[in-house]
């Protein structure tokens, strides 16, 4: 079993490395953080990193570190000189497994890293065998998208085991912040696979044009501000509809607006406005989602599929890749059009989605 370390004090990485050596582990060692995000392409099964690193910390090496082929599902455990909730809270959202604080035992630490592996290897046996040559890619990414909530659940849960004799009001509020942000990512990660393969399903009988009529204003406005406010970003989103019936699913223009409306705001800046128009053209109603990010190139969006992935702004990982695939399909179902383009004055992106009206 190999296992990276991270760390810069130069004590404290002989120390770990003798260790981890007299039990049996195979390490790899790194003094910066740049030099830990090189090593990784070794694929450890375990990586152990400081967050106070020279250059770029911690809290960027793994989200450099997530984005690397092979290694978004590696345990990563942070070294930290302080318990810091705030950095607990920031290392779970980002994917980390556990953190151990400076100053540590020698029992603490192999306890840990026997104990996330353990943890992870049942997970991904199963992953492992599910893997056909097919979707061996698809596959991965899963694996690494629906761990990483789990993290924030466990994480938060643990904080309540530890300390459940003393734990204040503050600190279990902030726990269960944890566990709910877990549970939630891993909702709404669940839902856009299940969405998804029901599109990819033969529907019996009529197409959705014909079993449902829906109202545009209404359904497209709740669509967007309930995605804008689980943003946090209501106020950088503008909706404009026309009004008219459409020959839709409600349910499936909720996810269609909501797919777009998301991918706009995570493409963007807060701040930046991203703005929905919804205007009736003859026997089709036209919805359009424009924001104000960096926009895709045109190869880009021929690329646009099921699992293919965009970086997004910053350190954010860029998610399951169905998104637009999703809306696609949803508009292929209602008898409908798809389509991206440049956003206004050549800036962003603007999502189009044409589907049916009725009136």
């Amino acid at each position: 079993m190999k296992i990276l370390i991270i760390e810069d004090d130069q004590a404290i990485r002989d120390v770990l490395i003798d260790l981890l050596e007299l039990n049996g582990y195979a390490v790899l060692s790194a003094t910066s953080g740049e030099e830990g995000v090189r090593l990784s392409s070794a694929v450890p099964d375990l990586i152990l990193c400081d967050i106070g690193l020279p250059g770029i910390d911690g809290f960027q090496v793994i989200s450099a570190i997530r984005e690397q082929p092979g290694c978004r599902e590696i345990p990563f455990l942070f070294l930290t000189a302080r318990a810091d909730r705030g950095d607990l809270r920031k290392a779970m959202a980002l994917g980390a497994d556990d953190y151990l604080t400076k100053p540590f035992t020698e029992h603490e630490v192999i306890e840990a890293i026997q104990a996330r592996v353990a943890r992870h290897k049942p997970l991904r046996d199963r992953i492992q065998s599910l893997i056909s040559e097919k979707h061996t890619a698809a596959l991965a990414e899963w694996s690494h998208e629906l761990l990483t909530p789990l993290n924030g659940v466990l994480g938060g849960l643990e904080l309540i085991e530890m300390s459940a004799d003393s734990i204040d009001r503050d600190e279990l509020k902030e726990a269960l912040g944890l566990i709910r942000a877990g549970a939630e990512r891993q909702r709404r990660l669940s839902r856009k696979l299940v969405t998804y393969f029901d599109t990819q399903r033969p529907r019996a009988g009529a197409p959705d044009a014909e079993i449902e009529i829906c109202l545009a204003p209404e359904t497209i406005a709740f669509a967007a501000t309930s995605t804008a406010a689980s943003e946090g970003r209501v106020a950088d989103v503008a909706v404009h509809a026309a009004s008219s019936k459409l020959g839709i699913l409600a349910s499936r223009l909720v996810i269609a607006v909501s797919e777009l409306v998301e991918n706009a705001l995570r493409f963007s800046e807060s701040g930046d406005r991203v703005t929905i128009l919804g205007s009736l053209e003859g026997a089709t109603y036209r919805i359009a989602v424009s924001d104000e990010g960096p926009g895709i190139s045109a190869d880009e969006r021929n690329r646009v599929g099921p699992f293919v992935r965009f970086p997004r702004r910053g350190s954010e990982r860029p998610g399951l890749g169905l998104g637009l695939a999703t809306v696609r399909s949803i508009a292929d179902s209602a008898g409908g059009r798809f389509a991206l383009e440049d956003g206004p004055h050549g800036r962003g992106l603007t999502a189009t989605l044409i589907v049916p009206a009725r009136g």
